[in-house]
């Protein structure tokens, strides 16, 4: 295991903004039981929607994930915006 050392810009609930030492741009740290579950919402509705392509649950879950991982992006955009740091993409 090496030691590294990260600074963290800012912490959210169920996610930090954090830059490693040597990279330019920072990134986006998830809680593991929060990555989980988005990949789990995920995998479950593209499983649905193969099988069923209307199933509207799975498309609701869909949204839902989305909405989850915008509100993470722009999270991260507001933590870059106050540093003055420019974004990756």
């Amino acid at each position: 295991m090496s030691q590294e050392q990260a600074r963290v810009l800012t912490r959210g609930v169920n996610c930090a903004v954090v830059q490693l030492v040597g990279r330019t741009f920072p990134g986006i740290h998830l809680q593991g039981d929060t990555f989980a579950g988005i990949w789990t919402q995920l995998a479950d509705a593209a499983r649905t929607l193969r099988e069923d392509p209307g199933n509207g649950e799975a498309l609701d879950d869909l949204d839902y994930a989305i909405e989850e991982l915008k509100g993470f992006l722009g999270y991260y955009e507001a933590t870059l915006s106050e540093r003055g740091i420019r974004r990756p993409y």
